[in-house]
């Protein structure tokens, strides 16, 4: 289960192997203390310039970040030889020669300073380590490593005089930290990039009582010359400063800044937005991609730019095989894509001129063509697109088109009145009074035509029903009293507005309705008595 949810929510357009090499030297002053010598006059108290060098490798044990998740760190194991030195710690020692009892003898007679001349000791040293830690992406070309790691440091001291060589190995554990921070200055192969950097290093564990050299061991039956390095303990060994600061190169393979996975994230959602939208029904065939990359020249030149094509192909055939290009294929890198994407957006070719003369055409055949899924799709192809709230009320009306139809097929007094009591702002309000007036001038009745012009005091026909009133039919009853007894008062926001009056009088007309509303209500209640009479009869 874990399994498959991890499978699911993999990147696997790219996945995220990483690893990186490097190689730092930081100088640093090396103090060799040793105290009490075998045979040396003056005990050794160096302090030394060296220039430590550090190799090492790393690599990424998580194979693939969550899906689409902006994942800044990258987690590292690897190993490393770090402290990487050599140099010369005395030379020409000046000490004493030993007695028959095996100690030496501080006089005249037995000082072999003499002997000592040409006779050196060195150290060279190395320490192989693992590590781990993570780097982190500052932004841009700037990354920030930080490890931690645990090995052996192995300190070898040579004892060298002419043609005879005698060395001495010690290892103790060591322990360190460092960082650094890293510049990435260019990419020398596809996913190789090469880095220059700080590192800042500092070694925790103490290095005392490394034996340099053996003791020297007089025998009288088979004596052999003594050296003047001989029985040397160096006390302890160190470095002057806390931390050891220096330059690093690295080749990092497979790097990946947020902001590149930012962007590639992003030029993914756009690549879906155009297979939704794209004209081109079918996906593309790799062959297909690749006869478009090369008729078209989608990569980018030695300067890192795209191939001026607009003497070959007209804006808008560039524009679309783009569109399709970038939809189904796969340009080689995501420079690469930016470019293409640039291009598209606004490119040396004028694409945003023609985005949004492109828009401006969409715009005009979803509108025409009345159609809310083409209108749904226009707003999901431009969600920012200027029009999007005329193209909303667009689609708005057309699904109060479809209700209106309806009550137009049933052409009745009824039906055109209870739209407008429920859409008092509807799109279709004067169609629906165009409706009434001809229903009103069909039954030329007077009754209706006093109606409509209560209802509507400001409508569309109020002179022609003012002029038709006087060759109507005052005999016969109202057919909108019959139809819609309901709807005969106009609703209160229609009506007209009321004089502001003291509130005693307003108190006043309310306890007592005018004789006229009492009239209205009476024939509204004698009309609709009647309706149900005669619908008693049917039955």
């Amino acid at each position: 289960m874990l399994l498959t949810a991890a499978v699911y929510a993999a990147d696997f357009e790219r996945s995220n192997w990483r690893a990186q090499m490097y190689l730092q030297a930081e100088p640093a002053f090396i103090h060799f203390e040793s105290e009490e010598p075998q045979l040396l006059k003056e005990s050794i108290d160096k302090e030394l310039l060296t220039i430590p060098v550090s190799v090492g490798f790393l690599f990424n044990p998580f194979f693939t970040p969550l899906f689409k998740a902006d994942i800044p760190f990258t987690f590292w194991l690897g190993a490393e030889v770090n402290s990487i030195q050599f140099r010369e710690i005395a030379s020409d020692p000046a000490y004493w020669g030993v007695g028959d009892d095996g100690k030496r003898v501080e006089d005249e007679k037995h000082d072999l300073s003499e002997a000592g001349e040409g006779r050196t000791l060195s150290f060279r040293a190395y320490a192989p380590s693992v590590v781990g830690g993570f780097s982190f992406n500052l932004g841009g070309d700037f990354d920030l490593r930080v490890l931690g790691g645990y090995g052996f440091h192995f300190f070898t001291f040579v004892d060298n005089y002419s043609t005879s060589t005698k060395d001495h190995t010690e290892m103790v554990p060591t322990a360190f930290v460092s960082g650094a921070l890293e510049y990435r200055i260019t990419e020398i192969f596809q996913d190789v990039d090469m880095k220059i950097g700080i590192n800042v290093r500092r070694e925790f564990l103490p290095y005392e009582d490394m034996m340099a050299t053996y003791p020297y061991k007089y025998d009288k039956e088979n004596p052999t010359p003594s050296s003047g390095f001989s029985g040397i303990t160096f006390s302890k060994v160190s470095y002057k400063w806390p931390v050891r600061v220096g330059l690093e190169l690295s080749f990092d393979f497979g790097r990946e800044s947020r902001r590149d996975r930012r962007m590639r994230f992003t030029l993914r959602d756009r690549d879906q937005v155009l297979r939704d939208n794209s004209e081109v029904k079918d996906t593309l065939s790799d062959w297909d991609c690749m006869a478009i990359e090369r008729d078209y020249r989608f990569f980018l030149d030695e300067n890192g730019e795209l191939p001026d094509m607009s003497d070959a192909y007209t804006k808008t055939q560039f524009s679309d095989v783009l569109e399709s290009f970038l939809a189904f294929c796969h340009p080689a890198d995501l420079a690469t894509k930016e470019k293409l994407y640039a291009t598209l957006d606004t490119g040396k070719i004028e694409l945003k001129e023609y985005q949004v003369r492109q828009e401006d055409s969409r715009f005009d055949q979803v509108m025409a063509s009345n159609d809310p899924e083409m209108l749904e799709m226009f707003l999901q192809y431009y969600p920012d697109s200027p029009r999007r709230g005329e193209v909303e009320a667009k689609i708005r009306t057309l699904s109060e088109y479809h209700k209106f139809r309806e009550i137009q097929a049933q052409n009745t007094f009824k039906a055109y009145l209870s739209y407008l009591n429920d859409n008092p702002n509807g799109a279709f309000r004067d169609e629906a009074e165009a409706g009434i007036f001809e229903l009103v001038r069909n039954s030329n009745r007077m009754k209706d035509y006093e109606i409509y012009l209560k209802r509507f005091p400001n409508g569309k026909y109020v002179e022609e029903a003012k002029a038709a009133l006087k060759g109507a039919n005052n005999s016969a009853p109202s057919q909108i009293e019959y139809q819609a007894p309901e709807y005969v008062e106009p609703p209160a926001e229609e009506s007209a507005p009321a004089v502001e009056e003291p509130e005693e009088e307003e108190e006043e007309e309310e306890v007592k309705p005018s004789p006229k509303s009492k009239k209205a209500k009476a024939k509204a209640k004698r009309a609709a008595s009647k309706k149900k009479a005669k619908s008693k009869k049917r039955r």
